[in-house]
């Protein structure tokens, strides 16, 4: 488990991650070593020096398992479709678990509160997790109005879903505004911060944190991938703690916290 140095530029936040692992730095145990921290190493691995019932809120990402489905489109759009699911596999690294990943929740939660991104294959294993713990679950989708035109016989890649799964006890904010409750959003895709292949509007991360957690809490992402869950929690007066495996999202996500913080800009 590699600590991102906060305030550091990429380069040398990327030698930063090579200097701790050569020196077998020791990984952190206690939540105040973790806390604002963007840590780079396994999701699940890295998640079992999380102390028990310490974590107020999740709101993370995961991958899926893209390449084994048959991507939509032919011709031109086959090829595209493609490339671009296999850049997004190669960016995680990593095969993915839900089970394990659940599991890891269930015991960093103070009471599971979690909003997950996922496909429409993994919806079904998340909803049957909640109902086997009596768990509150809603499925929270982002409708893309401008999707690629092209459909060859399928409808059209127009969404990306979230479940949320809410234990009895877990905090959700009633008095934020009407607007924050659809389960509806529509925001545009191409309106991009960085060149991550899954990266998510910010206003959505946000909504998801105002909703579900106070100030001062403590937010795990654990796919962290560019930064925005950590970059809300700043922006929002929380706490945090990102994961990601891969040492060049990890110092990406680092020095847009950290400008961030300081000056409030986020590139």
């Amino acid at each position: 488990m590699l600590v991102v140095h906060a305030r550091l530029p990429l380069l040398v936040a990327r030698q930063a991650f090579f200097k701790d692992y050569r020196s077998g730095k020791k990984m952190m145990t206690t939540i105040n070593e973790l806390t604002n921290k963007i840590i780079c190493g396994d999701a699940i691995e890295t998640m079992q020096t999380i102390p028990d019932k310490s974590i107020d809120l999740v709101v993370t990402d995961p991958p899926y398992d893209f390449i084994s489905k048959s991507p939509v489109g032919g011709g031109f759009m086959l090829k595209n479709n493609k490339k671009h699911l296999e850049t997004i596999n190669k960016s995680f690294g990593m095969s993915y678990n839900p089970e394990a990943l659940l599991s890891q929740l269930q015991r960093v939660c103070k009471k599971f509160n979690a909003y997950i991104f996922t496909n429409k294959t993994l919806l079904a294993k998340y909803i049957e997790f909640a109902k086997v713990n009596k768990y509150k679950w809603e499925i929270i989708v982002w409708s893309k109005p401008n999707p690629v035109p092209i459909n060859n016989g399928h409808y059209l890649i127009d969404k990306e879903y979230a479940v949320f799964i809410k234990e009895s006890g877990a905090k959700f904010n009633s008095k934020c505004g009407f607007e924050k409750y659809f389960t509806v959003f529509r925001y545009s895709i191409g309106v991009k911060q960085t060149q991550h292949p899954a990266e998510k509007p910010m206003k959505l991360i946000r909504n998801f944190i105002e909703v579900s957690s106070d100030k001062d809490d403590l937010i795990l992402d654990c796919y962290l991938g560019s930064g925005t869950t950590a970059i809300a929690s700043v922006q929002l007066d929380r706490r945090y703690i990102g994961i990601d495996n891969n040492n060049h999202w990890c110092a990406i996500a680092t020095n847009r916290v950290s400008e961030a913080k300081t000056t409030g800009i986020i590139q």
